[in-house]
């Protein structure tokens, strides 16, 4: 099983025939390992490159330390034997500085397993419940030093310090499928959280984060941070930030940004903090530094109050902004709030508010009493029938969503791709595809091509809006390239046009990420 593929289809541009496309990146064979109850960590930590780690059903309360350098082509896979009996990582009452493990270091209990520099690794199908440690700042992951392209999948992380922690100035972690749920130390001085990450770059995809047990369900410091496609319920204290990455070191300038796209927020009934939802704060109080956001088509459902829904916490001065557009932001009063306006600036179009509620920058808000729910009580925030929602969206934006959260907190940690952009909020009434789990085949898009007088028009869906169009020579393919095209978004699509070629060319849509 790897975790890489190239996938798509073309038609041959002069005969305009359909050519159906999957091509699997090529790995070299590596070793299949097993692991049982009855092992312990070695086997784990010794995997090379290309190998393949396979976990069987049952309890473990061992330390992983992992330093492997993988590669794209060769990552070091480790997943469930069976995902529907998924291995466990349980450490009890046992703090995890105290179980078995190779690594000896003071920080051995920050993490239930750690990567240390490691490249490439694949990890799918663990659960990881019950990490602690003395600093009460354990997790199930912690990554660190360095480490990238490390990619987590269909892991639960539950009753942790910190369900998932680490990521340094360099670090990449891409986190899809998951659920993070009850994570945080109520002992802590320190505040604990479903997800904790320091810096680097982090993706957060198509997950269900729910019910932080001290307080956030995200705290991110990453210097960049895409969050979309996930399910964000009921944190102790507000939902998440934005905060200072802790590597920054020296004069600056420094930056930091975040993507929010196509997320439902379920705020708590009685939250802790209830002035706020998603704030962005220099807490490090680091000068030279400047924060954005970008937070388009999510689905706020608040408790009747009026937290902000963003919130620019910047009274020290610190610049920051934020882009608020085609949101559903129901339930607060409160849509964005700027504590100095002369060093910030939230703008937006297009979100749907409630009657009372105070669009402030925000323009051409669409107000009404409910935003048109197919039937919130059991929670299906899709849009209902006569929906004021409903074709309202601006599709003019950078970054239109392709897919969308699927289906609700009992059917979750699923994505199925988006039939438009027209609707606010993060579902589209029109979508009726099915849904894409951790272990189903990625959808290959369907790659049009039409003439239009001189030049000739490429046309695929907006789920694949991060394929890459490559073009090749001729039939059979030697060898594909990247078509030098600029590419444009519409409500439904993406499209790219130019002038036709003189020969035949064959193209495809190349799926290069995991």
């Amino acid at each position: 099983m790897r975790c890489q593929a190239i996938d798509g289809r073309s038609k041959q541009l002069r005969l305009a025939i359909g050519l159906p496309l999957f091509i699997a990146l090529v790995s070299a064979p590596g070793a299949v390992i097993h692991v049982g109850p009855g092992d312990n960590y070695t086997k784990i930590e010794a995997a090379q490159p290309g190998d393949e780690v396979v976990i069987a059903p049952g309890t473990y309360a061992f330390r992983v330390y992992l330093t492997g350098q993988g590669s794209a082509t060769n990552p070091i896979v480790i997943r469930a034997q069976d995902p529907a009996n998924r291995p466990v990582w349980d450490f009890g009452t046992t703090l995890v500085e105290n179980a078995p493990g190779s690594y000896t270091a003071g920080d051995r209990g920050r993490g239930g397993w750690q990567f240390s520099r490691a490249k490439n690794y694949c990890v799918s199908g663990i659960v990881f419940r019950n990490c602690h440690t003395a600093s009460m700042n354990s997790a199930g992951i912690r990554y660190y030093n360095g480490t990238t392209n490390l990619y987590v999948k269909d892991c639960l992380f539950t009753a942790n310090d910190n369900g998932i922690t680490g990521g340094t100035q360099e670090s990449q972690a891409t986190v899809e499928y998951c659920e993070f749920a009850t994570n945080g130390n109520l002992s802590a001085t320190s505040p604990t959280h479903n997800l904790y990450i320091y810096g680097g770059t982090f993706a957060l995809r198509y997950c269900y984060v729910h019910d932080s047990l001290q307080a956030q369900n995200f705290h991110i410091r990453a210097r960049s941070a895409t969050l979309e496609y996930n399910w964000f319920a009921r944190a102790t204290s507000y939902e998440g930030d934005l905060m200072t990455d802790d590597d920054f070191a020296g004069a600056g300038p420094f930056s930091q940004a975040m993507t929010l796209r196509g997320n439902v927020f379920v705020q708590a009934a009685a939250p802790d903090n209830h002035s706020q939802v998603f704030v962005l704060f220099n807490d490090g109080g680091l000068t030279n530094l400047t924060m954005s956001a970008r937070v388009l088509y999510n689905t706020f459902v608040g408790n009747g109050g009026s937290a902000a829904f963003v919130h620019l916490s910047n009274a020290t001065g610190t610049p920051m902004s934020a882009e608020e557009s085609d949101n559903v932001v129901y339930g607060t009063t409160e849509p964005m709030l700027v504590e100095n306006s002369s060093a910030g600036v939230v703008s937006g179009v297009n979100n749907w508010l409630q009657t009372n509620a105070n669009p402030g920058t925000l323009s051409g808000s669409l107000q009404s009493a409910a935003p048109g729910f197919r039937n919130a009580a059991a929670e299906d925030y899709t849009l209902g029938p006569g929906s004021a929602c409903i074709g309202a969206a601006n599709a003019s934006l950078f970054g239109l969503p392709g897919k969308e959260y699927y289906l609700n907190e009992t059917n979750h940690s699923r994505w199925r791709p988006r039939a438009a952009a027209r609707d606010l909020g993060a579902f589209e009434s029109t979508s009726a595809s099915a849904p894409v789990g951790s272990y189903d085949p990625y959808p290959q898009p369907v790659l049009n091509i039409s003439r239009a007088g001189a030049n000739v028009i490429l046309e695929w869906p907006l789920f694949a809006s991060d394929f890459q169009l490559q073009q090749a020579a001729a039939i059979p393919v030697t060898a594909w390239s990247a078509v030098a095209l600029p590419l444009s978004t519409n409500a439904a699509q993406v499209s790219a046009s130019g002038p036709a070629w003189g020969t035949k060319e064959v193209f495809r849509l190349a799926r290069l990420h995991l």
